[in-house]
């Protein structure tokens, strides 16, 4: 719906999930902008809410490595998959449908790495839900921030 293109994962875990590539029309073709948005997708049934934030632990590594990236590389985004406690809640089909519940959240961390500790204490705003809306906002701002660092 949001109008990207999708690729996942690698053979090997380095912290990166996947990312969305903007497609965009140059002339009569459909191309890649150049731009992508990379991604660490995340799903618990380890979360809660709390006075209008997702408060999720992440371990502490990811964190690190989120949070060390510098302005000059692609915005690594926390992709948080807010799962109902019990797994028979998860997902549900039918002829007419098929629901995945609760919802993503996104997130740009920022901060000091945290060192040895096992996990950090995250809060994302529950405004921050991935929809198609949102990915696009969040893909034009991605453009436009390394568009602003090459000058």
């Amino acid at each position: 719906m949001a109008g990207v293109n999708l690729a996942l994962g690698h053979c090997h875990d380095y912290g990166v999930d996947g990312q969305f590539d903007p497609v965009v029309i140059r002339g009569r073709r459909r191309i890649t902008s150049g731009f992508p948005l990379q991604f660490q997708a995340k799903a618990t049934t380890r979360w809660s809410m709390d006075e209008g934030h997702v408060v999720y632990d992440l371990e502490a590594k990811t964190f690190d490595d989120m949070v060390t990236r510098t302005d000059d590389e692609c915005t690594l985004l926390l992709v948080l998959l807010c799962l109902p406690k019990e797994q028979g809640d998860w997902h549900a089909t039918a002829s007419h449908s098929t629901v995945l519940k609760n919802c993503c959240y996104w997130h740009v961390l920022r901060g000091e790495p945290c060192g040895g500790d096992t996990t950090k204490r995250i809060r994302i705003p529950e405004g921050q839900v991935l929809t198609p809306q949102s990915l696009l906002e969040l893909m034009e701002a991605e453009k436009l921030r390394r568009m602003q660092s090459w000058r």
